[in-house]
């Protein structure tokens, strides 16, 4: 958490509470087209909304929509102390929702702890799949505009107020990340558990399928399971197609059981408009994922290779801390050369770039200073960019240009 100058007494003793939580509360920036009082006003609300679900025991929905309504008061509460404003009331709600938000981490430890104790598949899963707390913002991802807008109405505002995200309006139970290797899926998943504030299970294949006959749909169902106890939550399963690819009558009775143990409890997950159960599968390769899980993925997101402005985002970023020579122009006309690469691509290409000084230095590398070695120039760019190729050819990504066309 970054300290801010000159807080306010009562900031600090929020934050000073926050941070031996495992929650933080981080300062927003305010709405713009939003007065104070409607903010405020949206921040009782979702503490009523929290308290009720506190109340009804289920501790973990009620942790994550105060935290989020703390984050709307404090600002809120540092504009007014500016100017000269009372703030009592507002300070009120915020340390009750903090309190209770603390509660509810304890219940939510103490649950995990008795779960685990229990149930040997939930033990396994809490260890291998579960993880509480990402560092991933929406704001550290560069480019993805469009889509990070996307996630935001879909996945995050149904969170924040799930008082009106109901009926026709509740959010979709999956959602489908495809696209080019290396452009950020998993960064995604991880970033929407993040602003959620909620428990994201990381699955892949290593994680469900076993030695064992009957263990691989044990553990789909607990993981499920425990998904629906702790909810808010986030199912990530990574390489979606290589656990559930489409099924034939030459494939393992092991897999196909594990399949439609997959599809039993997809449908099950949700029993009323309240529940905040979400599925994120991630592929590179979705035409190979089973047609009836497919359609079960309302929502279907191409995570494209990065364009023009992302890519010079990217590289602007990437040398940030390096010394160079490059103006804006040269910069241009770096990453059009770059058309193609994936963001991935794209770091190894600058890592490339960044090393050539050292090596035409390597000589003298043990002696020198850090200051003394050449800045990094427009010609080292052009040498990666000859010997880093894009990982992806014009027919492979044709193919997932044809899947987003076609709907499936």
């Amino acid at each position: 958490m970054i300290k801010q100058p000159k807080q306010s007494d009562e900031k600090q003793i929020i934050l000073s509470r926050s941070s031996n939580s495992n929650f933080s509360i981080k300062k927003q920036a305010q709405t713009p087209n939003i007065d104070l009082n409607q903010q405020v006003q949206n921040a009782y609300k979702m503490i009523e909304q929290g308290m009720k679900y506190y109340q009804n025991q289920q501790y973990s929905m009620a942790k994550v929509v105060l935290v989020n309504s703390s984050q709307i008061l404090l600002p809120v509460i540092k504009q007014k102390k500016q100017n000269q404003e009372e703030h009592a009331t507002e300070h009120q709600e915020l340390i009750k929702a903090i309190n209770t938000a603390e509660i509810c981490t304890q219940k939510v430890d103490q649950l995990f702890q008795n779960i685990a104790s229990q149930d040997p598949y939930s033990k396994q899963i809490i260890e291998t799949a579960m993880n509480r707390k990402f560092e991933v913002s929406f704001d550290e991802i560069i480019g993805l505009e469009s889509i990070k807008k996307q996630l935001d109405e879909v996945l995050i505002l149904p969170n924040l107020r799930p008082d009106i995200f109901t009926g026709i309006r509740a959010p979709p139970k999956g959602i489908l990340f495809y696209g080019p290797p290396g452009n950020g899926k998993t960064l995604l998943a991880k970033a929407v558990a993040n602003q959620i504030k909620c428990c994201f299970f990381n699955v892949s294949a290593s994680t469900l399928v076993q030695k064992h006959l009957g263990e691989g749909e044990k553990l789909m169902k607990t993981l499920f399971k425990i998904a629906f106890q702790f909810q808010p939550s986030v199912i990530f399963i990574d390489e979606i197609d290589s656990i559930l690819s489409s099924r034939s009558s030459e494939e393992h009775e092991a897999s196909r059981r594990l399949k439609t143990e997959f599809l039993v409890s997809f449908d099950g997950m949700q029993t009323s408009d309240q529940d905040r159960i979400f599925l994120i599968g991630a592929t590179n390769r979705p035409q190979d994922i089973d047609g009836a899980v497919l359609r079960r993925f309302t929502v279907k997101i191409l995570i494209d290779q990065p364009d023009q402005k992302a890519r010079l985002a990217l590289v602007k970023s990437l040398m940030s801390n390096v010394n160079h020579s490059i103006l804006g122009p040269a910069f241009d006309k770096i990453c059009e050369k770059l058309a193609g690469y994936s963001a991935s691509d794209i770091k190894a290409v600058v890592k490339e770039a960044c090393m050539q000084p050292l090596r035409q230095d390597k000589i003298a590398i043990v002696t020198i200073s850090a200051q003394n070695i050449r800045p990094v120039r427009k010609e080292d760019f052009e040498f990666a960019i000859n010997k880093v190729k894009p990982s992806l050819t014009e027919k492979q990504y044709q193919e997932y240009i044809s899947f987003n066309k076609s709907g499936s």
